[in-house]
């Protein structure tokens, strides 16, 4: 064996790292690839190319998506609520966050809806996933609309000044900080408060409204909070609890819905072609949460 080696060579675009993304107590989700992009700011950005992941988008360092498995994220996000009412009888629909685009795309493969606007607080996001992750962009559709602007302050200005009304409210952001004391880092911070739900009662008064919740296994407070603030605003009979089991989120995902109306389990449209988790079966599936969700969810 010889002492001396020559060095590493390079092996492509960005730097190669090794990131640790804390989850839980001495628990680190840890991944080694290339990064290609990265950015500070009010949200750090990093892209990192991943052998099997393949391209991943991290802010504040945690995980937000993957190209091998976002789909299942944002077909669940999307057609659950979607479906779960009938043909035309959503036609604007807003997003809070959402700046990667996944979510508008699977929206906007109902041509019975007439309104998709995103506000993403982020200039960067949707300029970095059109670089570097174009697989999440829809087609050019003049339903789409972009906003960069504080999702908060939009639906504010709304309520008060436009009087517009939603027939379907997704908030798709980064999770909340559960903070130890003033500091607090999420720009989505917010969006998960009573006022901010408040504000989204008037906007859709009889419309769905529905936001990700992390993944309870880890994150219980996170579906505890969300849970309890909807239910607060909204009251408990129009709140329900559904998931989708996400590889790179390390498990099942939950997703806190509130839905005026009876039913949401059953859906009420033809099953869309082009989709590779959403099914009418995966659908009436996701309703059916674990036992140690439900004592989160009965307080």
């Amino acid at each position: 064996m010889t002492i001396m080696e020559d060095s590493l060579p390079t092996e492509g675009e960005g730097i190669k790292l090794i990131l640790g993304e804390p989850i839980q107590r001495d628990f680190f989700y840890i991944y080694h690839g290339n990064i290609i992009y990265s950015e500070g700011g009010p949200q750090t950005l990093y892209v990192m190319d991943h052998e099997f992941w393949g391209r991943i988008l991290f802010l504040n360092g945690t995980l937000q998506f993957t190209t091998r498995d976002e789909f299942i994220y944002h077909e669940a996000l999307v057609h659950v609520p979607v479906q779960s009412r009938a043909p035309g009888a959503i036609k604007k629909v807003l997003i809070c966050g959402g700046g990667d685009f996944g979510a508008a795309r699977e929206l906007l493969k109902y041509p019975d809806i007439e309104k998709v606007i995103i506000a993403d607080i982020d200039p960067r996001v949707p300029e970095v996933v059109k670089k570097y992750f174009p697989e999440l962009l829809p087609a050019d559709d003049s339903r789409l609309e972009v906003l960069i602007t504080d999702a908060y302050k939009l639906v504010e200005k709304m309520v008060h000044e436009h009087r517009e009304t939603f027939d379907l409210v997704i908030i798709d952001s980064t999770d909340p900080d559960i903070p130890s004391g003033e500091y607090i880092l999420e720009l989505s911070h917010s969006l998960f408060s009573d006022d901010f739900h408040h504000l989204l009662k008037e906007l859709a008064p009889d419309g769905i409204i529905v936001q990700q919740a992390a993944t309870p296994f880890t994150m219980k407070n996170v579906l505890d909070w969300t849970y309890q603030t909807f239910a607060r605003v909204y009251g408990a009979d129009e709140v329900f609890c559904y998931r989708a089991d996400i590889p790179s989120f390390g498990g099942d995902n939950a997703y806190i819905m509130r839905y005026p109306g009876k039913d949401p389990e059953e859906p009420k449209r033809q099953e869309l072609e082009d989709t590779k988790y959403y099914t009418h079966a995966v659908h009436r599936a996701s309703f059916a949460v674990p036992k140690f969700w439900q004592e989160v969810l009965k307080k």
